[in-house]
Parts: structure tokens; C-alpha cells; sequence
């Protein structure tokens, strides 16, 4: 099974509030975020495994069709390598094993774990959510 991200940024309280004020469609703002989550790690994923083929079948893992699921005040998106399918040599390459004849892969690691990824993640989940607010309040009648 792949890793599962979720939303989270300072002030997401507030801002989800301030949306349910404007009547914005919540889900749909919460699932666009974690679609661009979904996007982001797997863009970075993507070129960090290319060094690593050999037979192809970790590469095809990656999980590129981002599954949300969203809940009343939960969502997640699933990102990473299929383990069941093909991705178990990913856990190897990521994590401070490496393999027999390989060190761990830090630029693996780095797409999903870095602080510059969750910088990343965090600044685009809260743009998407503060341009709804933006939209959303041009349209309000005072």
C-alpha cells in the first residue's frame, strides 16, 4: 500500500471555517489540494526512481492516479509506490537499509519526507485554499 498524505498548514482551522462562512463546496477545495499534493510528490518521486530501473517494476508501482477520499472533516490521498504491486525494492532504496549493493537513495527519501517537499506541499495546499476564499468573496453581496 502507498503512503497516505492529508492537509495541514497553519491557521487550516480558520481557513476551512471562513470557507463553510462563504458556503464554498468544501470537499471539492480539499479534494483540488490533494490532488496537487498527490502531484507534487509523485513529479519528484518519479525523476528520483528513473536512476533504479532495471526491470521497470518499482517505476510502474508509483502510484499516478491520485485516490482521495474524503470524509466530513478528513481526506487523504495516496502517494508513493504500490507495494502489492511492484514497489516493496522502493522501502529499500528509501529507507536507511539501502540495498546489498546499494546506500540508501536520499533523493528517494527527499520526495517525500524532505522539508523542502513539505514546504512545498504546505504552500500550494494553502494557496489553493486562499484562492478559493479570494473567489468566493468577490462574489459576496455586503
Amino acid at each position: 500500500m502507498a503512503s497516505k498524505m492529508k492537509l495541514e498548514f497553519d491557521g487550516f482551522d480558520e481557513v476551512l471555517n471562513k470557507l463553510y462562512k462563504l458556503e464554498s463546496d468544501v470537499p471539492k477545495v480539499v479534494e483540488k489540494a490533494l490532488i496537487k499534493t498527490h502531484s507534487i510528490i509523485t513529479d519528484k518521486a518519479q525523476a528520483a526512481i528513473r536512476p533504479h530501473w532495471r526491470t521497470g517494476a518499482t517505476e510502474r508501482s508509483l502510484v499516478r492516479e491520485p485516490k482521495t477520499h474524503i470524509f466530513a472533516n478528513y481526506g487523504m490521498v495516496y502517494v508513493g509506490f504500490d507495494i502489492d504491486n511492484g514497489g516493496l525494492p522502493s522501502i529499500f532504496l528509501m529507507f536507511e537499509y539501502g540495498t546489498p549493493r546499494r546506500k540508501k537513495d536520499q533523493k528517494l527519501w527527499d520526495a517525500f519526507w524532505s522539508e523542502r517537499t513539505k514546504e512545498e506541499i504546505t504552500k500550494a495546499q494553502e494557496e489553493i485554499f486562499w484562492e478559493e476564499i479570494r473567489r468566493l468573496e468577490r462574489w459576496k453581496i455586503y
